[in-house]
């Protein structure tokens, strides 16, 4: 059924109903309507979460709700840039989104079960885990440290990390320059160990995209 949405008309000085489109929405949610967006994921949440199969073995530490959480946070992010905006292409997106997330928190529960030196977390002096953590964002690719010194680096990192959302920034503060576990926070959170990864693996990305602006 199209959705009906009531839009001000300022000549009668009233409210009367205006039909819209899926497709309607979809162009209003990448042009910030925030409302349409909820719209839209509220439509899509059923058929993600049957979509969504976790293998047994990892439904202890992840629970198809953090994916789903975490899958809606990132569109909130990036749906300006949608771009097949329909509502087949909007699907579409999701579930690579949500394909994404559920690869990148099993991928991070398999390393934290068999830990190799890379991936070990160890407490330093003060300011090593920012300069491991600017380390790790620039790995394979074009270092973030380049352009300037270390301390600048270091003070445009915390800079980075207090502008992202503040499930992503509480995570980064924690596990990477606190070293804290991620049982731990996890536990704290009152979320699983994989929505934790998860949000980590996000926060990483969105980190990189502000180091290089």
């Amino acid at each position: 059924m199209t959705p009906t949405r009531r839009l001000w008309c300022p000549d009668r000085a009233r409210y009367r109903p205006r039909m819209i489109g899926e497709d309607d929405l979809v162009l209003r949610a990448v042009e910030g309507d925030a409302l349409a967006l909820e719209q839209l994921l509220r439509d899509a949440t059923p058929f993600l979460r049957a979509e969504l199969g976790i293998d047994p073995r990892w439904r202890r530490d992840l629970d198809a709700e953090d994916v789903l959480q975490v899958t809606f946070l990132e569109a909130f992010l990036r749906v300006r840039s949608l771009e097949q905006r329909t509502v087949a292409g909007f699907r579409a997106w999701l579930r690579q989104l949500t394909r994404h997330n559920l690869v990148d928190a099993i991928r991070a529960l398999e390393r934290a079960k068999r830990p190799s030196p890379k991936h070990r977390v160890t407490r330093g002096p003060d300011g090593e885990s920012a300069r491991t953590l600017l380390l790790s964002l620039s790995d394979g690719r074009q270092s973030v440290c380049s352009r300037a010194s270390l301390a600048e680096d270091v003070a445009r990192l915390h800079a980075a990390v207090a502008a992202l959302p503040a499930s992503y920034r509480l995570v980064v503060q924690q596990v990477d320059l606190e070293q804290r576990p991620v049982t731990e926070l996890a536990r704290e959170m009152g979320r699983s160990e994989g929505a934790v990864h998860m949000l980590r693996s996000r926060a990483h990305e969105r980190l990189y995209e502000l180091l290089r602006t």
